[in-house]
């Protein structure tokens, strides 16, 4: 018969404490596997995410892990407390002896836990310490009331998924998340401020589900490019919420507020979307982090001195999955995933070609552009825009 942990509680989000704990319990012997069980219904408080988006996230947390498992037992209709789980539990794992895993700070009220005679029959509990608690007394008394428990003397991390909101909720990349989590979060826009329908209702049906495509693109090349996951994923998410002005308004705002040097350009609703977008981040959705703000600016024709953040935002406008097949588009996706600058560069250069050909209006600037990228590029990436088309 299996030995199981059962490690329960909201996940919102699942964090590395809770997989640095799974792992401390499995190499403890005490258990031969670890069941993460997200709870649909927290007794205590309202999670911030839904419950299938913290199955989600535990299942991708636990990607690679051969001994950690998820279970659904807490999703199942009627379950609200711990001895609930045991009989959808029991269908998922089948001959399996069940240990739950709970911190020192459970100890006190574990003996007037609903239904806890039923627990102390079925299972037994493995209690992982907690910084300024003394489990002796507690533990003593759970053990009277007929509780069988083991103790882990495993230091773990101290990640706390509350100061994980709180960061999320200001656009930053929290410590103490898996990266497939941390992606999962940014793309859903868990934890932050929800622009998703203010951006849906200022433009058309395909720009926003372009915006959403940038959006997925610019995460996966964040977290690949090791540049700021949560703030790529706020600046493509707001790149093009400009886009459904009439040019003539963006003219305006534009002139008004100095925002363009080159008088030709206010003619040009692809040339302005950019900047008066970037006044619309700062003005309406009161962004102030001038990395993201400059991102959103200069995401159609770049500028010398792009940041990680900029390249980014720009290579992932390119080449978001739903852009129509152009010439040249599959090779730009490949060479994303090896170089944001020279994917920026090789799509300046389709873009070039492209105007050439259709005899379309060509903006000085972007040679500012074009020669600041090829100033740039390591000899690694020269050879590979070498490679390019």
């Amino acid at each position: 018969m299996r030995r199981l942990g059962v490690l329960g509680g909201t996940f919102d989000p699942v964090h590395e404490g809770h997989a640095a704990l799974a792992r401390a319990a499995i190499q403890s012997k005490k258990v031969d596997g670890v069941i993460l069980l997200p709870m649909a219904r927290p007794t205590y408080r309202e999670a911030s995410a839904t419950a299938a988006q913290r199955l989600d996230m535990c299942r991708l947390a636990a990607e690679g892990e051969e001994k950690v498992f998820v279970s659904q037992a807490g999703m199942a209709s009627g379950v609200k407390y711990t001895t609930d789980t045991l009989g959808p539990l029991s269908k998922e794992f089948p001959n399996a002896q069940f240990t739950f895993i709970i911190g020192a700070d459970k100890l006190p009220g574990l003996p007037y836990w609903y239904g806890a005679d039923r627990l102390f029959d079925r299972c037994g509990f493995l209690c992982f310490p907690r910084a300024g608690v003394d489990t002796r007394d507690a533990m003593e008394k759970a053990r009277a009331a007929g509780a069988r428990i083991d103790l882990l003397t495993d230091a773990i991390p101290p990640y706390a998924a509350t100061m994980i909101r709180l960061q999320s909720a200001q656009f930053e990349d929290a410590p103490g998340l898996n990266p497939k989590v941390l992606c999962y979060m940014a793309e859903n826009g868990l934890y932050q401020p929800d622009f998703v329908p203010k951006i849906k209702s200022m433009v058309n049906p395909r720009r926003f589900q372009h915006i959403l495509g940038v959006r997925r693109e610019a995460v996966r090349l964040a977290a690949l490019h090791g540049v700021a996951v949560q703030k790529s994923a706020l600046a493509a998410l707001l790149h093009d919420c400009a886009k459904g002005m009439p040019v003539k308004q963006m003219a305006q705002i534009a002139v008004e507020e100095h925002l363009v040097e080159d008088g030709d350009m206010l003619s040009s609703g692809a040339m302005l979307h950019g900047p008066v977008g970037a006044y619309l981040a700062r003005q309406q959705f009161g962004i102030r982090d001038e990395d993201v703000l400059n991102a959103i600016r200069n995401h159609t024709v770049g500028r010398p001195g792009m940041s990680k953040l900029e390249l980014c935002i720009f290579v992932a406008d390119a080449t978001e999955p739903g852009r129509e097949g152009y010439e040249g588009l599959a090779r730009l996706r490949q060479i994303a995933n090896q170089s944001l600058p020279v994917a920026a560069l090789t799509s300046i250069r389709l873009t070039k070609e492209y105007l050439a050909q259709t005899q379309k209006h060509f903006f000085p600037i972007v040679n500012e552009t074009i020669r600041y990228l090829e100033g740039i590029l390591s000899p690694e990436e020269q050879a590979l825009l070498a490679a390019a088309p």
